[in-house]
Protein backbone atom coordinates (compact mmCIF):
# COMPACT_ATOMS: atom_id res chain seq x y z
CA UNK A 1 0.00 0.00 0.00
CA UNK A 2 1.31 3.45 -0.91
CA UNK A 3 1.34 5.99 1.93
CA UNK A 4 0.63 9.64 1.15
CA UNK A 5 1.52 12.51 3.48
CA UNK A 6 -1.52 14.65 4.24
CA UNK A 7 -1.35 18.23 5.56
CA UNK A 8 -3.80 18.80 8.42
CA UNK A 9 -4.50 22.41 9.38
CA UNK A 10 -5.65 22.39 13.01
CA UNK A 11 -7.01 25.34 14.93
CA UNK A 12 -7.32 25.46 18.73
CA UNK A 13 -9.81 27.93 20.17
CA UNK A 14 -11.82 28.57 23.32
CA UNK A 15 -14.59 26.00 23.43
CA UNK A 16 -18.05 27.10 22.40
CA UNK A 17 -19.45 24.73 25.05
CA UNK A 18 -18.07 25.38 28.55
CA UNK A 19 -19.31 22.02 29.89
CA UNK A 20 -16.97 19.92 27.68
CA UNK A 21 -13.64 21.66 28.26
CA UNK A 22 -12.25 25.14 27.77
CA UNK A 23 -10.27 24.26 24.59
CA UNK A 24 -11.41 22.85 21.26
CA UNK A 25 -8.97 21.46 18.67
CA UNK A 26 -10.47 21.31 15.16
CA UNK A 27 -8.99 19.55 12.11
CA UNK A 28 -10.43 21.64 9.30
CA UNK A 29 -9.72 19.25 6.40
CA UNK A 30 -11.67 16.44 8.07
CA UNK A 31 -14.08 18.51 10.23
CA UNK A 32 -13.16 16.54 13.36
CA UNK A 33 -13.06 18.19 16.79
CA UNK A 34 -11.84 17.28 20.28
CA UNK A 35 -12.08 19.14 23.58
CA UNK A 36 -9.99 19.13 26.73
CA UNK A 37 -8.90 21.23 29.70
CA UNK A 38 -5.69 22.35 27.96
CA UNK A 39 -4.33 22.88 24.45
CA UNK A 40 -2.06 19.82 24.53
CA UNK A 41 -4.86 17.52 25.67
CA UNK A 42 -7.27 18.80 23.03
CA UNK A 43 -4.69 18.35 20.25
CA UNK A 44 -3.66 14.91 21.53
CA UNK A 45 -7.29 13.74 21.56
CA UNK A 46 -7.79 15.21 18.10
CA UNK A 47 -4.76 13.41 16.66
CA UNK A 48 -6.11 10.13 18.03
CA UNK A 49 -9.54 10.85 16.50
CA UNK A 50 -7.92 11.67 13.14
CA UNK A 51 -6.02 8.39 13.16
CA UNK A 52 -9.17 6.41 14.02
CA UNK A 53 -11.13 8.26 11.32
CA UNK A 54 -8.52 7.55 8.64
CA UNK A 55 -8.18 3.90 9.69
CA UNK A 56 -11.96 3.39 9.56
CA UNK A 57 -12.23 5.08 6.16
CA UNK A 58 -9.46 2.88 4.78
CA UNK A 59 -11.02 -0.27 6.25
CA UNK A 60 -14.39 0.51 4.66
CA UNK A 61 -13.11 1.98 1.41
CA UNK A 62 -14.65 5.36 2.21
CA UNK A 63 -13.47 8.88 1.35
CA UNK A 64 -12.34 10.37 4.67
CA UNK A 65 -12.29 13.99 3.51
CA UNK A 66 -14.95 16.47 4.54
CA UNK A 67 -14.04 20.11 5.07
CA UNK A 68 -15.20 22.15 8.03
CA UNK A 69 -17.60 25.05 7.43
CA UNK A 70 -16.00 28.18 5.94
CA UNK A 71 -16.29 30.16 9.20
CA UNK A 72 -13.64 27.90 10.78
CA UNK A 73 -11.20 28.54 7.93
CA UNK A 74 -11.73 32.25 8.67
CA UNK A 75 -10.77 31.52 12.30
CA UNK A 76 -7.61 29.81 11.03
CA UNK A 77 -6.58 33.02 9.26
CA UNK A 78 -6.85 34.98 12.54
CA UNK A 79 -5.07 32.39 14.68
CA UNK A 80 -1.41 32.36 15.71
CA UNK A 81 0.82 29.37 14.99
CA UNK A 82 1.75 27.34 18.07
CA UNK A 83 5.37 27.70 19.18
CA UNK A 84 7.65 25.05 17.62
CA UNK A 85 8.58 23.70 21.07
CA UNK A 86 4.93 23.02 21.94
CA UNK A 87 4.23 21.53 18.51
CA UNK A 88 7.20 19.16 18.82
CA UNK A 89 6.11 18.11 22.33
CA UNK A 90 2.56 17.39 21.12
CA UNK A 91 3.86 15.32 18.20
CA UNK A 92 6.36 13.42 20.37
CA UNK A 93 3.67 12.55 22.94
CA UNK A 94 1.20 11.53 20.22
CA UNK A 95 3.78 9.22 18.63
CA UNK A 96 4.80 7.70 21.99
CA UNK A 97 1.18 6.95 22.86
CA UNK A 98 1.06 4.11 20.33
CA UNK A 99 1.87 0.49 21.14
CA UNK A 100 3.24 -0.93 18.94
CA UNK A 101 5.01 2.15 17.56
CA UNK A 102 3.57 3.69 14.39
CA UNK A 103 5.26 2.58 11.18
CA UNK A 104 4.77 6.13 9.85
CA UNK A 105 5.04 8.51 12.83
CA UNK A 106 3.31 11.90 12.71
CA UNK A 107 5.66 14.69 11.63
CA UNK A 108 5.62 18.47 12.01
CA UNK A 109 5.29 18.80 8.22
CA UNK A 110 1.87 17.13 8.39
CA UNK A 111 0.42 19.44 11.00
CA UNK A 112 -0.30 23.13 11.10
CA UNK A 113 -1.61 23.87 14.58
CA UNK A 114 -2.79 27.35 15.39
CA UNK A 115 -4.41 28.84 18.46
CA UNK A 116 -7.10 31.50 18.29
CA UNK A 117 -6.72 33.88 21.23
CA UNK A 118 -9.83 35.16 22.96
CA UNK A 119 -10.78 38.63 21.79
Amino acid sequence: MRRVAIHFPIIVYPSEHADIGPFTAHCLNLDIIADDDNVEGAVSKLLEAIEQHLDAAEEHGADPTRNAPFEYFEKLQRAKKLPDELLERIIREANQRHTPPLTNPITAEQLEIRELQEA
